[in-house]
C-alpha cells in the first residue's frame, strides 16, 4: 500500500475516510455524507452530471433515494496516491418506481461494478468523480442483455 499523504493525511486515513463515505452513501440518509464533504465540494457523476456544493450534492443524492431502495455501495479495493484515493465497489439497489425499468422489475435488485476517485482537502472530500455505466443496471436485471 502506498503511504503517501494528501493534505497531510496518510493513505490509510484516506481509505478510512473513503470507507466511511461509502457507508454514509449506503445509509439511506441524504445528510449522512455531509460531515465528510467540504461545503463547496464537487460530485462529478459520469452518468448524472456535475453537482457543485453540498446542497446540490445532497439534492442529487436525495432524488436518487426516491428511485432506489436499499442503496448499497460496498468497496472492495482501494488505490492511493498523493492526491487522493480511487475506490472500486459494487453498487446495488432495489427498483422502486415502475417507470424506471417496468412494473415487473419493482422490488428486484440490480447490482453493478463502479469506481470513484476522491480528492481531499485535509480530512474532508473536496471532489468525488464516479464512473459507472448507467445501462448496466438494466442489464443486471436481464433487460437488453
Amino acid at each position: 500500500m502506498n503511504t503517501a499523504t494528501s493534505g497531510g493525511i496518510s493513505s490509510e486515513r484516506m481509505i478510512e475516510i473513503a470507507t466511511r463515505l461509502f457507508a454514509s452513501w449506503s445509509s439511506g440518509d441524504p445528510d449522512a455524507p455531509e460531515p465528510l464533504f467540504m461545503p463547496d465540494g464537487v460530485l462529478d457523476d459520469v452518468a448524472s452530471g456535475k453537482f457543485e456544493g453540498w446542497p446540490n450534492i445532497r439534492a442529487f443524492f436525495a432524488r436518487g433515494l426516491t428511485r432506489t431502495a436499499n442503496l448499497t455501495l460496498v468497496p472492495d479495493e482501494f488505490w492511493t496516491n498523493p492526491g487522493g484515493v480511487a475506490v472500486h465497489y459494487i453498487m446495488s439497489g432495489d427498483v422502486v418506481l415502475p417507470e424506471t425499468f417496468g412494473p415487473e422489475h419493482v422490488g428486484r435488485r440490480w447490482s453493478v461494478p463502479a469506481m470513484s476517485y476522491l480528492r481531499f482537502d485535509g480530512e474532508r472530500i473536496c471532489y468525488e468523480a464516479d464512473f459507472h455505466d448507467k445501462g448496466a443496471r438494466a442489464k443486471s436485471l436481464g433487460i437488453g442483455a
